[in-house]
């Protein structure tokens, strides 16, 4: 740990002020950002508050990872301080250092990955092979995720699209997620897109114990308003209320596009449809879902933007149709 000047920024404008701070030369990139209370300290050149900071360090892991184990992977997942291995890199009967392995990544703690459970909950089967749980606190674009990794599934490769649900004005919106997980993308829409008022949907209590600590952490609990049950009977409840609407399940969201139509407020709003599809059915695909809820809405349905989130297998893209329904 270093002693330096520290700048304390909110969480909502931590982006602008790193890189305001970056342009302006005053950052110390090869230290780590850290959480101050509700807010994030940046390193700085000068000023008025002095902090410990983490050196960044810039050692290979793959050098590391080879110096400790036969065969390593040449990829894995971090969250938090836990390394996370691909499902069948390891042998898990072989005598292996595990806590060698995890710090050779930069983690404490060890996990190899398993397939979602296929059932409605999509519940984490991931393993421990050291550490005494899988609870952690995840930090990614200035906002902190806290979830048992053992229960509740995180993937990596939606970086960018939490990224982006952050990114929109949100000012005065009243917001649904459905399917909310622990936060995925409420708790950037509220830290960064400054929603007025998000009604969180989920069945599975591991993931609402996640969301629950997690909109604490980053001070956004009040703005928050977590509806357990299946998405299908709780936003039933939700009718007509809605400026934007996340329906965040793949492979498919249809079972509640009809109900999402229902929950928007009466002079319309926007929909992001999360689907798996076929690249090479992607333009039809996108023809006929404005097609459908132009027709189910009784309203004009536009395409504002296809974002193209990442390949789930061969051939089939996770994507999100950004509609705007008047």
């Amino acid at each position: 740990m270093v002693l330096s000047f520290a700048f304390i920024s909110s969480r909502k404008t931590a982006r602008e002020n790193y890189s305001r701070l970056k342009e302006q030369g005053l950052l110390i990139t090869t230290l780590k950002p850290i959480p101050h209370g509700h807010n994030i300290a940046f390193p700085v050149e000068k000023g008025e508050v002095e902090l410990e900071f983490e050196i960044i360090q810039n050692s290979n892991p793959h050098e590391n990872l080879a110096k400790v184990m036969q065969n390593p992977p040449n990829k894995w997942e971090v969250l938090g301080d836990v390394v996370v291995l691909p499902e069948n890199s390891v042998d898990e009967n072989e005598r292996y250092d595990w806590l060698a392995i995890a710090n050779a990544i930069g983690g404490n703690r060890l996990a190899i990955q398993a397939e979602i459970s296929p059932e409605m909950m999509r519940k984490s089967q991931l393993k421990m092979l050291h550490g005494k749980d899988g609870w952690v606190i995840h930090r990614e674009n200035f906002v902190d995720y806290e979830f048992d990794i053992t229960k509740c599934m995180f993937s990596s490769g939606n970086i960018t699209e939490r990224r982006r649900m952050g990114e929109f004005n949100m000012e005065g919106e009243i917001v649904i997620d459905a399917f909310c997980g622990i936060g995925y993308y409420t708790i950037p829409m509220l830290v960064h897109g400054n929603a007025k008022l998000i009604h969180a949907c989920e069945i599975n209590p591991d993931s609402i114990d996640g969301l629950e600590k997690g909109l604490t952490r980053n001070d956004v609990r009040d703005q928050c308003i977590i509806h357990q049950g299946d998405n299908r009977k709780t936003m039933k409840t939700l009718s007509g209320i809605a400026d934007r609407i996340v329906l965040g399940l793949i492979p498919s969201s249809e079972s509640t596009w009809k109900l999402a139509i229902d929950c928007l407020n009466p002079k319309g709003g926007i929909i992001h449809v999360h689907m798996n599809v076929d690249e090479r059915k992607l333009g039809q695909w996108l023809e006929d879902t404005v097609d459908w809820f132009s027709k189910n809405s009784g309203k004009k349905a536009t395409a504002l933007h296809l974002e193209k989130v990442k390949w789930y297998c061969p051939h089939i893209r996770h994507v999100v149709l950004d509609l705007k329904i008047e």
